[in-house]
């Protein structure tokens, strides 16, 4: 879902957002979940919804429960921006890790 011009209010992330976010990032260690099941050590820099807002919308999921800590995980930038691009339907990119002498693997 593209968003536009509206301000990161008027999408729903306000200060009750930011309290949650920084719970998950508490409980989540500061750590991707997604890195971390895929068994990587990486820093999340975001919260993201597992169900994303716009399929909680079609579900019709209420503001608590699209914005609930059950739902949200912490993430890093590459592995948010491959789940957007699937989610919005875009070719998924190939996550490349860093092999002991620092060249992509």
């Amino acid at each position: 879902m593209v968003w536009g011009t509206k301000s990161r209010h008027e999408r729903g992330y306000d200060s009750a957002w930011v309290k949650v976010r920084n719970q998950v990032m508490e409980r989540d260690e500061g750590e991707c979940q997604r890195c971390k099941r895929a068994g990587r050590t990486t820093l999340a820099r975001a919260v993201d919804h597992i169900i994303s807002k716009a399929k909680a919308t079609e579900l019709r999921w209420t503001r608590a429960k699209t914005d609930h800590p059950s739902n949200l995980e912490a993430i890093c930038n590459p592995c948010h921006a491959i789940k957007t691009e699937a989610e919005q339907g875009k070719s998924k990119r190939v996550k490349r890790a860093a092999g002991p002498d620092g060249w992509p693997v």
